[in-house]
């Protein structure tokens, strides 16, 4: 047999069937591939649509003024603007957390319209479905009210007692279950990116407001409260031991994991480093069901489980039963 004939010989018939074979199954292996994706796909639209739906009712709920913890928010703000002028700025701004234009239900509807229109963009499918699911939960009424508490609370303690805290034990109790530390008016709000950023220098990052809430610099003497400590120390606040995972962007997110890995770094060696959520705290009271679904999820992943995400500017951080409770 020659050699051209032991090559035809070689690549036959049964050489052709075994391509076609893998032709076959790479095919099959791309259908299914795209079958899949679409799938996924379709579950994010039927996420998102729901996402739409609780914006819209969020909306018309804080326009109306449903929400009770919104209604505490004015009711509170008009209180103390009229005994303190001094404090009537800040109130002012405080006040628009029970509106569509405060910070938290802005950071919600810029998530959603980032994910709808694709601006954000996102590794597969099932990030996308993740940060959907996210938003679906923290858009629920009644999560959203509980959310405010914050901010209600932030209130009452500016009253030095005189005005009632809300879905939270009192501050006195708070410290004695924690062993917490005070960090001064607007202690809750602290680490939340929301209201403020962790300024990075030679001793630490500390905590800087922006400038809307920087009233509450002042009330503290403008003391300079840094962020190690504060981890170590910090008190129980809806935000860091409920809501975070859900009412926190993934930009918001790689910023407080880069502030933490720079702790991490810089007082790791000499054990002096521990993350904020490295246990959570007690405090909470009369939460819905829906935010005790949130509290499940917000100490399953520390810091840098919490997203792929890379901030584009990681310079200086990041930009119902209601129970009653004294402030003191």
């Amino acid at each position: 047999m020659s050699y051209a004939e032991g090559l035809n010989k070689m690549h036959g018939p049964s050489s052709g069937l075994v391509r076609r074979n893998r032709l076959v199954l790479l095919a099959a292996t791309v259908g299914l591939l795209l079958i899949g994706c679409s799938s996924g796909e379709s579950r994010v639209n039927s996420e998102l649509a729901v996402v739409q739906d609780n914006i819209e009712k969020l909306n018309l709920a804080l326009e109306k003024n449903l929400l009770r913890n919104a209604i505490l928010i004015r009711q509170y703000a008009s209180i103390l603007s009229s005994k303190y002028s001094e404090l009537s700025p800040l109130l002012k701004e405080l006040k628009k957390d029970a509106t569509p234009e405060g910070p938290l239900f802005q950071g919600l509807e810029k998530r959603y319209q980032g994910l709808k229109t694709g601006r954000e963009n996102f590794q597969s499918w099932t990030d996308k479905l993740l940060e959907a699911k996210k938003l679906n939960a923290a858009t629920k009424l009644d999560a959203y009210n509980d959310a405010l508490s914050d901010t209600v609370n932030v209130i009452a303690d500016l009253s030095n007692g005189e005005l009632a805290r809300v879905n939270s034990v009192s501050a006195t109790a708070e410290k004695s279950i924690n062993n917490s530390k005070s960090y001064g008016h607007g202690g809750q709000y602290m680490g939340n990116p929301h209201y403020g950023y962790w300024s990075h220098g030679a001793g630490g990052s500390f905590w800087a407001w922006y400038g809307q809430y920087a009233l509450f610099s002042t009330l503290v003497g403008n003391n300079r409260y840094y962020y190690n400590d504060w981890a170590r120390n910090r008190g129980y606040s809806y935000y860091h031991d409920v809501g975070r995972n859900h009412y926190t962007s993934r930009a918001q997110r790689a910023g407080m994991t880069d502030t933490d890995n720079r702790a991490r770094r810089q007082f790791g060696s000499q054990g002096r480093y521990q993350s904020p959520y490295a246990r959570n705290r007690g405090g909470a009271a009369g939460l819905s069901s829906s935010s005790r679904g949130l509290q499940t999820s917000a100490f399953k992943s520390q810091y840098a489980k919490a997203s792929n995400y890379q901030s584009s500017t990681r310079t200086s951080g990041y930009r119902t039963s209601t129970g009653l409770s004294r402030g003191k």
